[in-house]
């Protein structure tokens, strides 16, 4: 729950933009300026294809400096620059002050647009974007963790969860196309980049921690160990090399013998580049565990701490609540939710107990999980699959626009799962080379009792985050509104299509199974407890993983990784709830202002085709169609 970033924000959090002086519109020199009466001529534009074109710039002006995006998303060289397939980005001190300077032409350009003259959808993306490059100057002048050219960001650069360590192997072996032989040679230079990426992110995280702004010392040991499980083999069975091999097998036009020498030089360089590379970068983190604290909130970083999680909290959905509201917030849901979930059990004769142990004791029934094999978590892929195209087959009467790309349940790969969540989605690129992917951690399948496993395909696929995320990018929005993320926007709606499913029917028979759609919920409440616990009231990471196992019945190990992840990308698991509480409240609005006219389909429709948004623009979106609808 990419971030994309699973999400893109928490890519974009995790890439250095360099190579900003490719950015600009190029100016003409004096002696080529068009005559005066040909300048007369031009056709002057209105508001709305201003926004557009200035949008269009913005978009390529961040492509263009970010290979990694640009590949992510599938975009053209039109459009990210000639030959942007064979480089890697900046992610050292001099990349991100560049993203800085972008940020604030972003902010010029934006204010030289006269919103009330924009109209229809412009208007949006006018709210939206000046919201995002807001968001970004404040969280800009934080001289720590890299910058923003929109939105934010998380406070550190390399975690267990992100950096370059984890971005770059997942974006050569998931997102880099091997058609042809161009392909193969810009994916070798792709290795050759990581060298230079490393020794930039090094000069980051240790000029970091020379302000004493370090990730919490668990957080370097999960990225010191990812490096060390990801670099255990020998150079030729690595992943890079292995992956690439196997991808090359279906070029058609490669010969026998080009395949071989292409593989042999992916792991010459893997050996001679990216291993070193890596062993750099985990004795730089290393001598930063020396001055590491335990403690897993920002708030060990004093004003700057509590100054970076109130924005923090602010972009992620909260408004202007501060710390203790969201914290007694999340504490009054727990106990609504909590009520709800003990009704079921005393209905199947549950009765002694917490809640969560009485959960915990159904999930732990013979039959209620696979074992843990290669062989049954081949099996749990195949049923999860199933799962999406059962409800797809009901999606109809709830949805008027259905997403035309296809969704995948795939896993976690091997060398990522000991840090990575439980689960994510990476969307589909913009070509259609490869389907939506909702990735699951399959290292331990304890973590999965099978009465869990729906609500996870109908949040992280469908009706979730892939009908968001596609319907979105089909809605021809502005390429950079694609670009965009705000969780409160997508991991609210995904927690809301939790609910929508159970409204379809899906747990009709299954009340299990809609227990466990409660504990979600649940989970999702106890992290707006736990996420203010760590960086505003102080807990310690043992104090939150404590109350989270106590109040959701989730295993040890699978609620650990949960805290550290809150622990290092502060504010954002607040988003979920926050969303989902925005979007009921703005269904329940229009429920009552129109009546026998409301349409779900048509209300789905109006908050997913318009794109991520701030909840305050989605707010008045919803305000403007309700009031639009009253008057037809």
């Amino acid at each position: 729950m990419r971030d994309l970033r699973k999400p893109m924000l928490a890519i974009m959090g995790g890439i250095a933009l360099a190579g900003l002086s490719a950015c600009g519109e190029r100016t003409a020199a004096p002696d080529t300026q068009p005559p005066a009466a040909e300048e007369a001529s031009a056709p002057v534009l209105t508001a709305n294809e201003q926004l557009e074109a200035m949008a269009a710039r913005h978009a390529a002006a961040v492509l263009q400096t970010s290979p990694e995006l640009a590949t992510f998303l599938g975009v053209g060289e039109d459009i990210a620059g000639e030959g942007y397939r064979a480089r890697l980005g900046g992610y050292g001190f001099a990349a991100f002050e560049e993203v800085r300077a972008l940020n604030e032409q972003f902010l010029q350009d934006i204010r030289s647009i006269d919103r009330d003259a924009l109209s229809g959808q412009a208007r949006v993306t006018y709210d939206v974007l000046r919201d995002a490059y807001q968001t970004a100057a404040r969280r800009n002048q934080f001289p720590f963790g890299g910058a923003a050219p929109y939105a934010s960001a998380s406070p550190y650069l390399v975690t267990q969860l992100s950096g370059p360590h984890l971005l770059l192997p997942r974006l050569m072996l998931t997102q880099h196309s091997l058609e042809n032989r161009q392909d193969a040679e810009d994916y070798i230079s792709r290795l050759s980049e990581f060298s230079r990426v490393f020794d930039e992110t090094i000069e980051t995280v240790t000029g970091d921690g020379a302000q004493l702004v370090t990730p919490p010392v668990f957080a370097l040991d999960g990225a010191i160990n990812s490096i060390a499980g990801f670099t255990a083999s020998e150079p030729a069975d690595n992943p890079l090399v292995a992956t690439f091999a196997a991808k090359l097998e279906t070029v058609e036009s490669l010969s026998d013998d080009d395949r071989a020498a292409l593989v042999a030089r992916a792991a010459e360089m893997v050996e001679t580049n990216v291993y070193p590379a890596y062993a750099r970068l985990s004795a730089a983190l290393e001598n930063l565990k020396f001055q590491a604290s335990a403690d897993a909130g920002i708030w060990r970083l004093g004003d700057d701490g509590a100054a970076f999680y109130a924005l923090a909290l602010s972009s992620y959905g909260a408004g202007g609540m501060s710390g203790d509201e969201v914290h007694e917030l999340g504490l009054s849901e727990v106990e609504r939710i909590s009520g709800e979930m003990d009704a079921i059990l005393k209905a199947q004769g549950l009765t002694e107990g917490t809640v969560a142990e009485r959960f915990a004791a159904i999930g732990a029934r013979d039959g209620m999980r696979y074992p843990n094999t290669d062989e049954a978590k081949a099996e749990m892929l195949v049923d999860l699959n199933a799962q999406v195209d059962e409800i797809m087959a009901r999606a109809g009467d709830w949805f008027d626009t259905l997403p035309a790309q296809q969704v995948e349940v795939r896993r976690i790969p091997v060398y990522e799962q000991d840090s990575s969540p439980g689960g994510y989605y990476s969307a589909a690129p913009l070509d259609g080379s490869r389907p939506g992917i909702f990735w699951i951690n399959l290292k331990n399948t304890a973590d999965w009792p099978k009465h869990t496993l729906k609500t996870l395909t109908y949040h992280e696929a469908v009706p979730g985050h892939h009908f968001q995320r596609s319907l979105e990018r089909s809605a021809g929005l502005p390429l950079i509104r694609t670009m965009l993320g705000y969780s409160e926007f997508s991991e609210g709606w995904a927690l809301y299509a939790e609910q929508v499913a159970s409204e379809m029917g899906m747990y009709a028979d299954d009340p299990m199974g809609d227990l466990a759609r409660l504990q979600s919920e649940l989970f999702r409440a106890a992290r707006l407890v736990v996420d203010t616990g760590l960086h505003h009231k102080q807990w310690s990471r043992e104090q939150a993983i404590e109350y989270m196992a106590g109040v959701t019945g989730d295993t040890r190990d699978s609620v650990t990784r949960e805290v550290e992840r809150y622990a290092v990308w502060p504010g954002q698991a607040c988003a979920y709830k926050l969303g989902m509480l925005k979007i009921n409240e703005l269904r329940n609005k229009a429920e009552e202002a129109l009546g026998p006219d409301f349409d779900i389909r048509e209300f789905h429709d109006e908050v997913l085709l318009t794109g991520a948004m701030p909840l305050p623009v989605l707010d008045r979106k919803i305000s403007a169609w309700i009031k639009e609808k009253q008057g037809a």
